[in-house]
């Protein structure tokens, strides 16, 4: 296996097994690491990233639950890359600034709404709250040169003692939504991508007409701690993105 030069900054907010995971991702799916072979020890991983065992153990069973890897026990045991299913494929959901970037069109995010309100039935439980208590609700459009391509919802949790600015809530992604919150800095997400047409209002914002086709994709956002952060949705126009999946190569 060959050393990459990644390595685990200390000053990053995101966690270590956060950190590693990632590295550990890019070697598996950069082909370094290919279905079959067996990963490092985790304390050849601990001197090689500096870091404890039981950090080195969250990272493995990360990407175990992600279905990337694998544990086997008894003799010939250890960690293993899984293969790659034949009958299914990993979506490419690219982030909105990197889109944009790709595209070569300079994006810009335009805040709708920003409000305290009180966590309804659907948010309090999406959230793991008390229905009832204070949540911010978010609306935004995502937009490149000018040109509206994104509808953004979304429910966050609100910490009075660290109130969100309105310069904060017109950044692109969740995780600037949080940059002065380390603890509830988001690392991963759960994502469910489906069709759909744009309902009346959406089409006025998104400069489209009702009925045009979309997709809808529902994210749920998870901070390290394993708290809960953010709900919501974000509403693609049909014919501003295509999303594609592939399988890792063997």
């Amino acid at each position: 296996m060959k050393v990459f030069p990644e390595k685990i900054e200390e000053g990053d907010s995101t966690p270590a097994y956060y950190q590693l995971a990632r590295v550990l991702h890019g070697w598996i799916m950069s082909g370094e690491l290919r279905p079959g072979d067996r990963l490092a020890p985790e304390l050849e991983l601990c001197c090689r990233f500096n870091l404890s065992r039981m950090t080195v153990r969250r990272a493995i069973a990360m990407l175990v639950d992600e279905g990337l890897l694998r544990r086997e026990r008894g003799r010939g045991g250890g960690t293993f890359v899984v293969g790659p299913k034949v009958d299914g494929g990993v979506f490419l959901i690219p982030d909105f600034q990197e889109e944009m970037r790709n595209r070569g069109l300079a994006a810009s995010v335009r805040l709708l709404k920003a409000s305290l309100v009180p966590a309804g039935e659907t948010a309090a439980g999406k959230l793991g709250l008390e229905k009832g208590g204070k949540i911010i609700y978010l609306e935004r459009v995502l937009e490149g040169e000018g040109q509206p391509l994104a509808f953004d919802r979304k429910y966050l949790v609100y910490d009075p003692s660290r109130p969100l600015l309105e310069a904060e809530l017109g950044h692109g992604d969740t995780r600037e939504l949080f940059s002065r919150c380390p603890e509830l800095m988001p690392v991963r997400a759960e994502l469910s991508l489906s069709a759909t047409v744009l309902r009346p209002r959406e089409a006025d914002i998104l400069d489209s007409r009702r009925g045009d086709p979309a997709f809808c994709m529902e994210q749920l956002v998870w901070a390290a701690n394993d708290h809960r952060v953010a709900w919501g949705w974000m509403i693609y126009r049909g014919d501003k993105f295509v999303f594609r999946s592939i399988s890792r190569l063997l």
